[in-house]
Parts: C-alpha cells; sequence; structure tokens
C-alpha cells in the first residue's frame, strides 16, 4: 500500500506538468489563429483600399466590416492598427478610424523617400538580376507600350504598379522590396488612377525602358540613375496632375 501511495505521489507532478504544456500549447494556437485571422483581414482591408471600395478620406465603419466577413470588431480593429502602422489608416481618439489622405506635401515627402530608395534598388538589380529576370521585365515593358499605343490609361496604370513591384524583387533584399511597396500603397491614396495623364503614360514607359536597358548592359551607376530619375520624374507628373486637378475642379480656389 506505502508503495502504491508513494507511486500515486510520484505521478502528480508529471501530470501537472503535462497540463500546464497542454494549457501552453492551446494558448499558442489560439495567439497563431488570431495572428492569422488578423493578417487575413489586414489584407482584405487593404485590398478595399487599393481597389477605391473604401477612398481616402473615408470613415471605416467596423461594425459592417465584421457583418461582412463574419468576425467580431475586435479582430478588425487590430487588422486596422496594422494598416494604421503602414501608413493606409488614421486612428483618431473619440472619432474612429479613417482610410488615410495623402496631402500634396506629404505625397511629395513619400517620393524623395521613394527616389532613395530606386537608386539603391536599381544597384543591386544590375548584380542580382538574372537572364531571365532581365527578359521578363523586357516583356512587361513591351506590353505597356501596347497598352500605350491602345491609350489605356487604366490598365496601364496597374501595369505600371505590377512592373515596379517585379522590378523591385529583382534586388533580393526583401526589407527593400516591403519599403519600396509600401511607398507605392501609400502613394496611391494620392495619385489616384485619375491623376494619370495619357500624355505622361508614353513617357514613363520609356523611362521603364532606360532602366531595363541599363539592367541588362550590367550598368550598376546608370540602372541606379535611370530608376532614382524615373521616380523623381513621376513625382514631378503627379504634382502637375493635381495643379491641372485643382484647377480645373475651382480654379485653385480654397472655398472647395
Amino acid at each position: 500500500m506505502a508503495d502504491n501511495t508513494l507511486a500515486t505521489h510520484a505521478k502528480a507532478p508529471r501530470s501537472a506538468a503535462s497540463h500546464e504544456a497542454a494549457q501552453d500549447e492551446s494558448s499558442a494556437l489560439a495567439f497563431l489563429r488570431s495572428e492569422s485571422l488578423t493578417t487575413v483581414l489586414q489584407e482584405k482591408i487593404e485590398r478595399m483600399i487599393l481597389g477605391g471600395e473604401l477612398k481616402a478620406g473615408e470613415r471605416i465603419n467596423e461594425l459592417a466590416l465584421a457583418q461582412a466577413f463574419g468576425v467580431s470588431r475586435s479582430p478588425i480593429r487590430e487588422a486596422c492598427r496594422k494598416l494604421e502602422q503602414a501608413g493606409m489608416v488614421e486612428i483618431i481618439k473619440n472619432r474612429g478610424m479613417f482610410v488615410c489622405s495623402i496631402d500634396v506635401q506629404r505625397a511629395m515627402d513619400i517620393y524623395e523617400i521613394r527616389g532613395a530608395l530606386a537608386g539603391l534598388a536599381g544597384k543591386l538589380i544590375v548584380q542580382r538580376a538574372s537572364d531571365d529576370d532581365i527578359a521578363a521585365l523586357r516583356l512587361m515593358v513591351q506590353g505597356m507600350k501596347d497598352t500605350v499605343r491602345s491609350g489605356g490609361v487604366a490598365e496601364y496604370y496597374r501595369q505600371n504598379i505590377a512592373f515596379h513591384s517585379a522590378l523591385v524583387r529583382c534586388t533580393g533584399n526583401q526589407r527593400l522590396v516591403d519599403m519600396f511597396l509600401g511607398t507605392d500603397k501609400e502613394l496611391h491614396l494620392y495619385r489616384h488612377r485619375s491623376l494619370v495623364q495619357p500624355s505622361g503614360i508614353a513617357i514613363s514607359n520609356q523611362e521603364h525602358d532606360d532602366i531595363v536597358e541599363a539592367i541588362a548592359a550590367r550598368d550598376a551607376a546608370r540602372a541606379g540613375r535611370a530608376f532614382k530619375r524615373h521616380v523623381l520624374n513621376g513625382k514631378a507628373r503627379a504634382l502637375a496632375a493635381a495643379t491641372a486637378a485643382d484647377a480645373e475642379q475651382g480654379g485653385g480656389s480654397s472655398a472647395i
């Protein structure tokens, strides 16, 4: 009997430890599920912003989103906090959550950062892009040439974003990719499709061609300059388009 009692007491600590381990594992799984759900919702809301369903300056109705996605409001709020960190959502105390509205000065600041990243990216791409990468980039440029000829401004806008994404991924530097594409998402809130002028897309794509040919020549300095110049020229085009749009809407009147 004494031996059985000792055996029972000896097993008790192990049983408690097993229970604690199971609780830890359950908590870890719950955390992973929560993080996964937040990430999925973040991506869905981001697509709504980039697709124009949620417009710059618009208030985000977390209850409506929660009902649409079949979740509680808590993960919606957490997803929006992550989008706030990405510069796409603004959370105002006692007012709610809003899609960021980018003014001209902030957009110009972002373009300057983007230009510096582009200069570095151009040099790295020369060092790391394969011949297949370069062939794929040339095909994308050719596709945009066809779009320019047909006058498809909206389609060019989509192709332009895809080209920049493919181009910067050739750096092989994921942190640089994330930073560069982050500026793309922020600028989308300012650089709306309506601001892409038909007269500018042919010039823009010629600059794409210059970048790719510099990369194909394996000229790092030239590629860095070409990519940076393209971004800064884009800044000038966006500013000119915004100025023209303001003039059309009210001659620059502050009343609008």
